[in-house]
């Protein structure tokens, strides 16, 4: 068994590695699975040392080793908990974590989600009939915005349009402005000097959205007694842990911010990514708009899962943290190693998917690729809480998109770029809108 020491780099020096990370991420993950194979290291600033794995067999091996072994929740260097609130099931591990899973997902997965497509239609409509004809704007900032209200709508079900744009409001000015700060990340810089200084400036923005969604969870929990009280969070407060004892009205709020937090940019950005596909294939385009057209949806499940592919807005899932040993690909990894599916490599696997780098959803069209396999949502007990609420989100988003607005790229080069703690297209992908339809 080799020593992690004697795990594939990239070749060059720890600068060039930076650079090449910077100017194009995503190539920079696939150069380095097709320099080194299945498994390699890579020391990148910001990010620290990390093991990727870049197959199914190891990727399987990853997501199904037992959780003394490798643990899969709160991982500290990377946490925003001290900002969102401590207690949400992607931070917990183990039992506890299956428990909450248990009392999370009935509430966002496709079942539950259905009934608020017509709600998530209309949002996207409004905001489509409020772009600019003729003018380029960044679609990623519009499509985030979307995705964020339909997430509101579902998490505060029952709440008024008015409603749900003031949390939507609130929560973007917090994302935006408080959670993307340096000061969010860095603890060096964490001194509140009052609203002059960037700390004090991004715990000013926290207190304004704990206010906004605590009171909107307060009123909830009001009428937690009358018959038609449904939704998360009545759920959450009902349940009742093995232990005989509730969740508290923090852990509550931290549920929802964190849901907030992981679901809204992704699934905007995954929705930008996969127009900006659509624009640079006009065949495929003419083929969904024929399909929805038509009444069906099979094609567009197949073009969202092939824009996730193709444009990863997240460059590993099923992240994990060796906590004994570990041995992978021939490699004993130690305990403290940060471990984890690189999938901008598996989606870039020819053995995968045949012309891995064209966007083809007959990659996806009438076959079903088991998430151990590939999975943008990850697999194993920590795959993706919000997977059906995401899906049905883009799904309604995109098809609206398409069927309402005839758009055209504005900019000649289209790349990834890291936008806080996610990938976004370069300039937020400039688009323009020809007509709506």
């Amino acid at each position: 068994m080799k020593s992690l020491s004697e795990i594939p780099r990239p070749a060059g020096s720890l600068l060039s590695h930076s650079l090449r990370f910077v100017r194009n991420t995503m190539q920079f993950y696939e150069d380095v699975y097709h320099e080194c194979g299945d498994v390699f290291a890579a020391r990148i600033p910001g990010l620290g040392e990390w093991v990727y794995v870049c197959s199914p067999d190891l990727a399987r091996a990853v997501v199904s080793a037992p959780l003394e072994i490798l643990s899969g929740g709160e991982i500290e260097s990377f946490s925003l908990s001290h900002l969102l609130g401590k207690g949400a099931t992607s931070h917990l591990d183990g039992p506890v974590h299956q428990e909450r899973k248990g009392f999370v997902c009935p509430h966002l997965n496709a079942q539950a989600s259905l009934p608020f497509v017509d709600d998530f239609r209309r949002i996207a409509e409004r905001r489509i009939a409020e772009w600019p004809l003729g003018q380029p704007f960044p679609l990623v900032l519009e499509l985030q915005k979307i995705a964020l209200e339909a997430l509101v709508t579902v998490l505060f079900k029952g709440a008024s349009p008015d409603e749900v744009r003031q949390l939507a409001d609130a929560y973007e000015t917090f994302s935006f402005k408080g959670l993307r700060s340096p000061a969010s990340v860095h603890p060096s810089i964490q001194v509140d000097l009052g609203p002059w200084s960037p700390w004090g400036r991004v715990k000013k923005r926290q207190r304004a959205v704990v206010e906004a969604f605590s009171r909107e969870i307060e009123t909830r929990l009001a009428a937690i007694d009358k018959p038609e009280a449904d939704g998360l969070i009545p759920g959450l407060a009902r349940a009742r842990l093995k232990d005989g004892t509730q969740l508290s009205r923090e852990v509550i709020l931290a549920e929802v911010l964190d849901l907030l937090f992981q679901g809204h940019e992704l699934t905007g950005n995954a929705m930008t990514w996969t127009l900006g596909e659509l624009l640079a294939n006009p065949p495929v385009l003419a083929r969904l708009r024929q399909e929805l057209a038509e009444g069906g949806e099979r094609y567009l499940e197949a073009v969202i899962y092939e824009g996730l592919r193709r444009r990863p807005s997240n460059l590993f899932t099923s992240v994990r943290q060796v906590k004994q040993p570990f041995s992978v690909g021939g490699y004993e990894l130690p305990a403290g190693t940060l471990v984890a599916v690189c999938i901008p490599a598996l989606s870039m696997r020819d053995d995968l998917f045949p012309n891995p780098r064209s966007f083809d959803p007959d990659h996806f069209y009438g076959k079903e690729i088991p998430a151990a396999v590939w999975s943008p949502f990850g697999d194993g007990p920590h795959a993706c809480t919000g997977r059906d609420l995401a899906m049905m989100v883009m799904k309604t988003g995109l098809a609206t998109v398409v069927r309402r607005a005839e758009l055209k790229l504005a900019q000649d080069e289209v790349r990834p770029v890291r936008v806080a703690y996610y990938y976004e297209p370069n300039k937020g992908l400039l688009v323009t809108v020809e007509k709506r339809l």
